[in-house]
C-alpha cells in the first residue's frame, strides 16, 4: 500500500470529514485559525486543549471549548447602526479635565496662596 503523497489535510466540522489541501492553503488556514484562537485564549474566552487545535474553525459561539462566562475584551469591536466600528472604550467618558477647569483651579489656588501669605505676614509683625 502506497503512503499518501499529500500530507496536508484540514478537518471540516460541518461535514465531519478530512479534506486534502495544498501546502499553501494549509499554512494560510492554520496561521489564520491559530492567531484567532490564541487571541481568544489570551482573553480567557477559549479553553481549547492543544490536542484539539485541529477542531478550531473560528466559530466560537458553537464551539464546545468556549468558556461559558465570556468576558468582553477591550479590543472587542462591534458595528453600530451607522456601520461605524466601536469598542467598549468608546463609551467611556474622558477623565481628563477641560482646560477651562484647570485655569479656574489655578486662579483659585493663586488667590488662596496670596491670602495665606497675607495671613502669615500679618501675624509675624
Amino acid at each position: 500500500m502506497q503512503k499518501n503523497a499529500n500530507p496536508y489535510r484540514i478537518y471540516l466540522k460541518a461535514t465531519r470529514k478530512w479534506v486534502e489541501v495544498s501546502e499553501e492553503f494549509y499554512k494560510n488556514h492554520t496561521r489564520h485559525y491559530d492567531t484567532f484562537r490564541k487571541r481568544h485564549q489570551a482573553h480567557g474566552q477559549c479553553v481549547c486543549p492543544r490536542n484539539k487545535f485541529w477542531l478550531c474553525d473560528g466559530d466560537c459561539y458553537n464551539c464546545e471549548f468556549r468558556r461559558a462566562g465570556d468576558m468582553l475584551s477591550l479590543d472587542y469591536t462591534t458595528e453600530n447602526k451607522d456601520g461605524d466600528t466601536c469598542s467598549p472604550l468608546d463609551a467611556l467618558e474622558d477623565p481628563t479635565p477641560s482646560i477651562e477647569s484647570v485655569i479656574c483651579d489655578k486662579a483659585e489656588l493663586d488667590q488662596l496662596f496670596a491670602h495665606l501669605n497675607e495671613l502669615i505676614y500679618s501675624y509675624q509683625f
